[in-house]
């Protein structure tokens, strides 16, 4: 075949550039760049909140509307609680098919992404802005962390809901995109910006609207409303156990020039990636603050100076500039730590924000530069192409970080102290039995921020490898915090764990009053009535004792307890072991 031909067959694969073409290039680009996380497995909270969530295992849909894991602590969340459920019922915890349908959503959002700006841009700029989209690592909590799912799906009802605003507004259109903003806000709360930036293009388009609009927003704002408070009453937030909390309110709004920054940095140099980024910044100096806020200004100059530009030049773009700013501003003050969220940053959150941005470097190309990418299209072609490659690679190889949950912690355990991290890898270290490789993270993760599960781990390690003082150091540390810090699962490990070490390290009557508060606390639990009865019986207090190993046959039948019942009965020495 001739060269002329070859080139021309080429060519036809790409041009002329369909809508179909460039959605085929979206999804083969999106397989082929997050592959190898098909294959990871469940990490970080997924554990929680999927696999050992016995919420979901059983599809009831009143459980999965009402108070659970997902719809908590002043979330309400049903829908994911719904979507996971679903996906526990078919595929149990074959982590394969979770990551499946994730990257497929998160090709669907892209899909509808590139729909969207093809409204304003022509459709080479849409299809390049929809793959940076795709594959910029800053994503990739997004797409690879199954616990992410809401990522995708408040971004897809949402998307749709402002994709039908696009088209010429009925009442049908109407009824149809609020119940896609209703749907929106059952998976996340930020959600509520959608109303702000359908509500906005339609003022600045000068969009005449039926009279039903505002009353079917109001009626979609009460429905919501009238579910949640049904389902969670008045719950609010709580958040004991996360630094930025904790922060007085001023110096939380002081961290807003590095919190701004650090989404800047990450999208134009990608490099350091990590979870549960639970920083604060303890002093006001050059890298905590004054660098941050001039970069920031900088940034704020160049979008001011592109929209000046615009106006000068009389561009008929500089409304749709402006709608897209409001876009990306509207999305990062909820990011900015002015009402206090469940860590510093997080790359998942910039996944609404990230399409404002994106609108705004589109319009940036097409009006202040369109001379320079006609007269060097090729070259201009080169360098996204080089741009997209290198993300796609940063964006591979931090796939790979999510294999699984020990290969997660050590890499993001590395960058800077972190006490959840540094926790959660000891745990992981703990579960595969090296406790000397967990001891020091143990001892780092307390050292940082001392809380219910990392004070509990350290004292369990200690009693594990037959260190008692030390362990019951830790236990009581743990029961000393404030009640409503330490979890039930937490407080009612540690009474077991510091019961059995008081029997044999401390007198009966100063362990006795430790065991009668642990089984008011905790009366379903067998073990703790086991030790009362032990403590009970040394005490000579004969029937207290025969009362509580009774309970302990009801609620923990087993070699043991029958043991120590007839120990008892028979009035028998008790050996402790």
């Amino acid at each position: 075949m001739p060269k002329s031909e070859q080139e021309l067959t080429f060519k036809s694969l790409f041009l002329p550039l369909t809508n179909l073409k460039a959605i085929m290039i979206i999804c083969i680009t999106g397989f082929i760049v997050f592959f190898n996380s098909l294959f990871n497995g469940f990490v970080w909270d997924d554990l929680t909140y999927i696999i050992n969530n016995p919420e979901i295992k059983t599809f009831n849909l009143l459980t999965l509307i009402g108070p659970n894991m997902f719809n908590s602590s002043g979330y309400f969340r049903p829908i994911p609680a719904i979507y996971f459920s679903i996906l526990y019922n078919l595929f149990g915890s074959s982590a394969f098919f979770y990551h499946f349908i994730q990257l497929s959503l998160h090709i669907s959002c892209v899909i509808l992404l590139f729909l969207i700006l093809k409204y304003f841009f022509k459709t080479p700029i849409a299809l390049i802005l929809s793959l940076i989209f795709l594959i910029h690592p800053i994503n990739v909590e997004s797409v690879v962390y199954v616990g992410a799912s809401q990522s995708q799906l408040y971004f897809l009802f949402g998307g749709i809901a402002f994709y039908l605003a696009l088209e010429k507004i009925t009442t049908k259109i109407i009824l149809l995109m609020h119940l896609f903003l209703l749907f929106a806000l059952l998976v996340k709360e930020v959600s509520i910006l959608y109303f702000l930036v359908i509500y906005l293009y339609l003022f600045l388009k000068n969009k005449s609207l039926p009279k039903i609009i505002i009353p079917s927003s109001i009626l979609t704002l009460i429905i919501y409303t009238s579910i949640r408070f049904y389902s969670l009453g008045t719950i609010l937030q709580r958040m004991e156990r996360i630094p930025i909390s904790q922060v007085p309110f001023m110096l939380r709004l002081a961290h807003i020039p590095i919190i701004f920054f650090y989404y800047l940095k990450t999208l134009i140099f990608p490099k350091l990636l990590v979870i549960n980024q639970v920083w604060t910044i303890q002093n006001i100096n050059l890298n905590t603050f004054y660098f941050p806020l001039i970069m920031d200004l900088l940034f704020l100059s160049f979008v001011f100076g592109i929209l000046f530009y615009l106006i000068k030049k009389k561009s008929e773009s500089v409304k749709l500039f402006v709608f897209f700013f409001i876009w990306f501003s509207a999305g990062m003050v909820f990011l900015l730590q002015i009402f206090p969220l469940d860590m510093t940053v997080a790359d998942r959150w910039f996944y609404f924000p990230f399409v404002g941005l994106l609108g705004m470097l589109g319009i940036t190309v097409t009006q202040v530069f369109p001379a320079v990418i006609k007269k060097y299209t090729t070259l201009c072609l080169i360098l996204v192409i080089v741009v997209l490659s290198i993300f796609s690679i940063r964006t591979v190889i931090r796939n790979a970080d999510w294999f699984s949950p020990l290969s997660l912690y050590s890499v993001d355990s590395k960058p800077y102290p972190n006490y959840d991290i540094e926790g959660k890898l000891a745990a992981e270290l703990i579960y595969v039995g090296d406790f000397n490789q967990a001891f020091p993270h143990l001892f780092k993760s307390v050292e940082l921020f001392p809380h219910d599960t990392n004070l509990f781990n350290l004292g369990s390690v200690y009693d594990h490898l037959g260190n008692y003082q030390k362990a019951r150091y830790y236990y009581e540390r743990v029961l000393a915090l404030k009640p409503d810090t330490v979890r039930a699962k937490i407080k009612q490990s540690t009474y077991e764990g510091l019961i059995k070490i008081l029997l044999f390290q401390d007198s009966p009557q100063a362990t006795n009053k430790i065991a009668r508060k642990s089984v008011q606390e905790f009366p379903k639990d067998g073990s703790l009535w086991i030790y009362l009865a032990i403590d009970e019986y040394q005490l000579n207090h004969y029937n207290e004792a025969l009362s509580a190993i009774q309970k302990a046959k009801v609620l923990f039948p087993g070699d043991l307890t029958n043991r120590i019942y007839g120990t008892i009965i028979k009035k028998q020495p008790m050996t402790l072991r």
